[in-house]
């Protein structure tokens, strides 16, 4: 496998433009491509240290947008006024708490009082994953970990995305992925691989982009994303 250079264009890039990391660009390539992010949107993202996609992310949606993210490690990096980051292990979240903490900073940022109760009509526009687990270096091991991670992110990302809504999630190519693309397939209006260019060479990982979820029978009251 060829070496890694971690200095190498996208590395300075992501300096000269004060993002935390490169892999921004990797997103960047995704919404660029498949247009998932929108104005106003309202955005979860797990794995979201070192912080570049919340950098990227707060951009994107704009002041009347908002995004809430969840890792293991700290976020120093000042995302923004509408970024909120917190320490949480993705295996112990529960959809009730992303969508409270979700709709309390969007209350924040219209500046309305926190809601008591979040109202079953109130979910996220996209959910966008950039976890990865720790590395063995035994590529079947680590491969069935990493798709270990992406089912336990799509769980939480059809329990709280709204019917439109897009999920975006780092994977590794392998045997593991098929019923992560059968369940993405049947969730979804259409699902696409991306193996973006910021990605190293030799590296088996590939986004999963899965747009437009599809309208759930037991909550026809569930708005659409275009609401």
């Amino acid at each position: 496998m060829p070496r890694y250079n971690k200095q190498d264009r996208f590395h300075q890039r992501a300096k000269d433009e004060q993002y935390a990391a490169r892999s921004v660009y990797k997103l960047e390539e995704i919404d660029r491509r498949y247009d998932v992010i929108g104005r106003g949107d309202k955005i979860v993202d797990v794995g979201c240290a070192p912080g570049s996609w919340l950098q990227y992310l707060a951009r994107a949606v704009g002041k009347k947008g908002c995004v809430v993210g969840y890792d293991l490690e700290p976020v120093t990096v000042n995302a923004g006024s509408n970024v909120r980051a917190f320490e949480a292990n993705i295996e112990e979240l529960d959809p009730e708490r992303v969508l409270r903490e979700l709709a309390e900073l969007s209350a924040e940022l219209r500046k309305k009082p926190a809601p008591a109760s979040v109202p079953p009509s109130f979910g996220a526009h996209v959910f966008v994953s950039d976890m990865a687990p720790k590395l063995s270096g035994v590529r079947d091991a680590d491969q069935a970990k990493q798709a270990e991670l992406v089912g336990t992110a799509l769980d939480l990302a059809l329990a709280v995305l709204l019917e439109g809504g897009h999920f975006v999630a780092k994977m590794f190519q392998g045997r593991d992925t098929d019923p992560l693309l059968d369940r993405a397939k049947h969730a979804f209006e259409k699902v696409r691989f991306i193996k973006p260019e910021a990605t190293r060479e030799g590296s088996r990982e590939v986004f999963i982009v899965a747009l437009g979820l599809k309208a759930r029978i037991q909550s026809p009251e569930r708005p659409t994303r275009s609401e």
